[in-house]
């Protein structure tokens, strides 16, 4: 037995296998070590301070942010920098403690991160004058300017008059406007006040049928300009109308509805390019349907 001992303490091959197995001891040691130095180690720089401040004023904008920085007193530098080592530390705690796992509000907000970055990457599309001359032809009534008048009233209010005396003193009141032929602006002289205006200039139909009822102002559109018409019956009273301008619905020109055609346009091409965007990383992705579940086209699944 002695013997068999001696012999295997002189054998290469156990003195390699003993050599082998403290190195990848000793390997695993500082591994281990090396990990939790990195878990543990805040590497501050100026560009993760730049990064900081960028989602600080939510804006992916860099130069700006660094100027940003560069402009800030030592103070203000130095509390920057305190904030971004508070949140970096609060965060790899929370991360370690599993507090991202199943919160809907992180990943409604990680979505919503997301879909702003890839809008940013798609906001810098190109726009030229055919394009909006195109798109507007095939969307010209959606910039229609609706119909509009210019009037004003004597309002008599039901509330101070009996039924017989309203009307009458109605027309006593009309017939004297139109003998002295009373203008738009002394209109303020006679009746009642009204809970609402007394003028009303270039207001559409949806506005004065808000103050006056339905039945009163499809009556004031009809009315002939210049000249005073009624009583005409509100659900308050009873009205003495003076139209003194009535513009037409019309069509507009592309330099009349320019704003609003290049806004409209540039925001259906960004939501034309972030579905795009989606549909590229939507390829990326293999989707395994339940068979409880009914069969959704991919397309459908995040059209909005």
């Amino acid at each position: 037995m002695q013997w068999k001992f001696e012999e295997l303490r002189k054998e290469p091959l156990l003195h390699f296998f003993i050599i082998a197995l403290m190195l990848f001891i000793a390997a695993e040691f500082l591994n281990k070590d090396n990990k939790f130095n990195q878990e543990y180690t805040l590497l501050i720089n100026e560009d993760k301070i730049i990064e900081h401040l960028q989602f600080q004023k939510k804006t992916f904008n860099q130069t700006f942010a660094r100027r940003y920085w560069q402009s800030l007193t030592q103070t203000e530098k130095f509390n920057l920098i305190d904030d971004y080592i508070r949140e970096e530390i609060l965060y790899r705690e929370a991360i370690n403690l599993g507090l991202q796992e199943h919160d809907q509000i992180i990943r409604r907000r990680l979505i919503q991160k997301l879909d702003y970055v890839t809008g940013g990457f798609s906001s810098k599309i190109s726009i030229t004058d055919e394009d909006l001359k195109n798109y507007f032809q095939l969307n010209q009534e959606k910039y229609r300017i609706e119909a509009s008048i210019t009037f004003t009233h004597v309002f008599f209010d039901a509330r101070h008059y009996s039924k017989e005396n309203l009307e009458e003193t109605a027309k006593q009141t009309l017939d004297q406007l139109l003998k002295q032929s009373i203008p738009f602006e002394k209109s303020s002289l006679y009746g009642d006040r009204f809970l609402f205006h007394r003028n009303y200039v270039e207001r559409t139909y949806q506005l004065v049928a808000s103050h006056l009822g339905n039945t009163l102002a499809q009556n004031v559109f009809d009315l002939p300009l210049n000249t005073w018409s009624g009583p005409l019956e509100s659900p308050y009273g009873l009205h003495l109308i003076l139209v003194s301008d009535h513009k037409k619905s019309r069509l507009p020109s592309l330099t009349e509805a320019y704003p609003l055609v290049l806004e409209d346009y540039r925001r259906e091409k960004l939501e034309v390019n972030k579905k795009m965007k989606f549909k590229e990383l939507l390829a990326e992705y293999r989707v395994e349907w339940d068979n409880s579940l009914p069969y959704v086209p991919m397309d459908t699944t995040y059209a909005k």
